[in-house]
């Protein structure tokens, strides 16, 4: 799983890593964070979650539960 902020240093920001580990690995779950509202969303591949900051820790855990349990029924 991956949970990362939409904002990163360098060249590629979370979206962008989204875009590359949806192509990579499609199965792996990917949660972005962002303080800025909806920052990219729309540019978001199928299936990665969106969190707005500030998030709590229990909506974290929630998130990555979702994550998964929709990832353990798409397997064969």
């Amino acid at each position: 799983m991956i949970f990362a902020d939409v904002r990163l240093g360098g060249v590629m920001d979370g979206v962008d890593l989204a875009h590359e580990v949806k192509m990579r690995w499609p199965p792996l779950p990917v949660i972005l964070a962002s303080e800025y509202p909806r920052a990219r969303v729309g540019e978001l591949p199928p299936g990665v979650a969106y969190m707005p900051k500030p998030w709590q820790p229990l909506n974290v855990l929630i998130a990555a539960e979702r994550a998964l349990a929709s990832r353990v029924m798409r397997l064969p």
